[in-house]
């Protein structure tokens, strides 16, 4: 998990959960996980935070 680094990308965010980045960003999208716009439009979330929600089960 230290291999990436605290603020991940879309595709770092997909690779960290292993699944795609669309769908990482529809979950985000739809506030299933933690995650925010930057300024240049492009997702980016918090690993440590993510690697959280994800552990304790994604509520839907």
């Amino acid at each position: 998990m230290t291999d990436f680094p605290p603020i991940l990308t879309s595709e770092q965010a997909a690779e960290l959960l292993q699944c795609s980045m669309p769908h990482i960003q529809g979950l985000a999208r739809d506030g299933i996980i933690p995650g925010w716009r930057a300024p240049n439009g492009q997702w980016r979330f918090a690993r440590d935070r993510l690697i959280q929600v994800v552990s304790e089960g994604v509520q839907s």
